[in-house]
């Protein structure tokens, strides 16, 4: 059975309609300005470094970090991607573009490679009309993530499930 081991909610400032899950050892100079273009992506990996696109581009999301025991079940809301994070120091923590880290780092299983996937709720042109329509313009409730992470473990081979060499 799969179990939910520890979660951490952030609320992070989204600009230029995106932001980051980094190890938390990561250096702040210069990191939000090298950060990958998405180019049609959701999610794109930067060495230990992940972007999340957003669909707004200037608002304060809800960010809530999940760390299971093996793949969790899949969560209602749209799941812009999945991939595999490496984390050296055994923390991530949620990164805003301009700012830098936000909140307290989240602990994982210690430091490896982790699968990631990533799901969004609400955002789009829907909430874009809502921010815009507003006197003055709305910065929050418009769009928050889930961002669910597992040890990955690569796929064996053998009969006994050796690593490929």
């Amino acid at each position: 059975m799969t179990t939910l081991v520890r979660t951490s909610e952030q609320l992070v400032v989204v600009e230029r309609g995106q932001f980051a899950l980094c190890d938390a050892t990561a250096p702040f100079d210069g990191r939000p300005w090298e950060l990958p273009a998405l180019e049609g992506r959701r999610i794109a990996v930067n060495g230990s470094g992940l972007t999340v696109a957003s669909t707004v581009t200037m608002h304060d999301a809800d960010v809530r970090l999940e760390l299971w025991d093996a793949p969790p079940p899949a969560e209602a809301g749209e799941a812009p991607g999945e991939c595999v994070l490496s984390v050296p120091s055994g923390s991530v923590t949620a990164w805003s573009v301009p700012h830098g880290p936000v909140g307290e780092p989240m602990a994982l299983d210690g430091p490896g490679s982790y699968a990631v996937r990533v799901h969004r709720y609400g955002g789009g042109p829907r909430a874009r009309a809502r921010q815009e329509a507003a006197d003055p313009p709305l910065f929050t409730g418009l769009e928050s993530f889930v961002i669910q992470l597992w040890r990955h473990r690569p796929p064996s081979d053998g009969p006994e499930g050796e690593r490929r060499r």
